[in-house]
């Protein structure tokens, strides 16, 4: 496995960790109330740590396995399946940025907002590093 499918991997690790623990937190925190009542902010706001704390010390230990790789530049291929992973994660932020604009003129509470916001990132994000693992995979 490449340098760059180990890094898409870290961060879909990461992100898919991260994101089973919020919505753990988030549920334990209703205690069967409504999810729109939790106080969501510190949560979110350390689903965002860890992601970063995750990725950050994942793209670390990988670059220690393999520092060559880590500071070769990208070949045409990685650049053309970068290209192509980038492309799938900006419609899928696209489609994000719409339905945030949509709920809220809907005047939808802001939960609903920020969340829906943060797992089409997440949903980003993970797809952009699966087209690059297929991609890569495949010989694009």
């Amino acid at each position: 496995m490449s340098f760059r499918d180990k890094s898409a991997l870290v961060t879909i690790i990461a992100l898919v960790a991260a994101s089973l623990g919020y919505v753990v937190s988030l549920v334990s925190e209703a205690d069967g109330g409504p999810l729109s009542d939790v106080h969501y902010q510190p949560l979110m706001l350390g689903f965002v740590i860890v992601v970063a704390v995750f990725s950050i010390g994942g793209q670390i230990l990988v670059a220690i396995s393999s520092p060559r790789e880590a500071q070769a530049p990208r070949d045409e291929r990685e650049r053309i399946i970068a290209w192509r992973s980038t492309s799938v994660s900006s419609a899928v932020l696209a489609i994000a940025a719409f339905v945030a604009i949509t709920l809220s003129l809907a005047e939808i509470d802001w939960f609903w907002i920020a969340n829906s916001v943060l797992a089409l990132w997440v949903a980003a994000e993970i797809l952009s590093g699966a087209v690059a693992l297929t991609l890569s995979r495949r010989g694009v």
